[in-house]
């Protein structure tokens, strides 16, 4: 059986169907409510539930720990098949049915918590995303306050002293999830550093991303993750597009792999000899950087596929 469920912030809706009868049920979203979706509910159902910011990981854990089959879903994916079953309603009922009928049709994939040294890594990357788009908008902002026809003392002080706090604040955090990767992944920390062009920064954000490399089987799913595989935009004899990379993954991972390939085009002897290959073929300058932070992620695989303490999630 299969149990769709709409995550907010207060409640959540369940629906599932029973002897061809459908069922939906609202519960509080807290330990009695999921208490009574676990006894309105089979212990061989699979729940799936959508990927909602922070909102569904509590209840996906309570449901882990209790014993049963969890999926977590890309919110794109259910959002598609709304579009294919040509969906007119939005509500969180609906939400609910709608994520059920997915997983009647769709094979699923099993979830699991993260270790406790990787959520902790998250949570730190996270904030550290976030010190920086900060201390982004406060630069512009000074940007534009020089241009003031008479700009106050007063507020640019105030920017400085801020824009100073942010930096230490930045610093601290860079420092605290360096000790956090030294702790738990120092063979891998290692490895990855060993690539020319790879450094610190893009080897901690890479141990981030891929959960210390265990949480893909294969150098592809890595690749499409981050999103620098190459895409195809072809049909018939008159459709002949411009092809591309798919955008759909790491942004920020792609911008260090592709700050990473100025220098490994130089120090990295693969990256070296693709760039001597590509560039004699008249390719463009920006293609080329991709081919090579491709061949740089698919390196750091290499380095990292045959690490003794690398376990695959669940």
């Amino acid at each position: 059986m299969i149990i769709g469920i709409d995550v907010s912030k207060q409640t959540f809706d369940a629906a599932w169907k029973s002897k061809e009868q459908s069922h939906h049920q609202i519960y509080d979203y807290n330990e009695e409510g999921v208490s009574a979706l676990l006894k309105d509910t089979p212990s061989t159902a699979h729940y799936v539930m959508e990927s909602t910011g922070v909102y569904h990981t509590r209840l996906a854990l309570m449901l882990y720990q209790s014993g049963r089959h969890v999926s977590v879903v890309n919110p794109l994916v259910i959002k598609r098949f709304a579009q294919m079953q040509l969906s007119r309603v939005k509500s969180d009922k609906a939400d609910a049915a709608l994520i059920q009928a997915y997983g009647d049709q769709h094979a699923l994939t099993p979830w699991s918590p993260a270790r406790d040294e990787v959520i902790e890594l998250q949570q730190a990357h996270g904030w550290l995303d976030d010190l920086i788009r900060e201390r982004t908008r406060l630069q512009n902002r000074q940007e534009a306050h020089a241009h003031q026809a008479t700009s106050s003392t007063y507020v640019k002080k105030q920017m400085k002293q801020q824009l100073r706090h942010l930096d230490k604040q930045i610093k601290d955090c860079e420092y605290h999830l360096e000790v956090l990767v030294k702790k738990s992944f120092a063979d891998v920390y290692a490895r990855l550093q060993t690539i020319p062009s790879i450094g610190s920064k893009t080897a901690i954000e890479l141990i981030i991303v891929t959960d210390g490399f265990c949480r893909f089987e294969d150098v592809k799913a890595l690749c499409a993750y981050i999103g620098v595989s190459p895409t195809t935009f072809r049909s018939g004899t008159s459709v002949k597009g411009k092809g591309g990379i798919a955008k759909m993954g790491q942004g920020r991972m792609r911008q260090l792999l592709y700050m990473c390939s100025w220098t490994a085009r130089n120090c990295n002897p693969a990256c070296r000899e693709l760039y001597l290959r590509m560039n004699a073929m008249g390719k463009p300058p920006k293609v080329i950087s991709i081919a090579i932070a491709h061949k740089l992620l698919r390196q750091a695989y290499a380095h990292c596929e045959l690490w003794p303490g690398r376990s695959y999630a669940a």
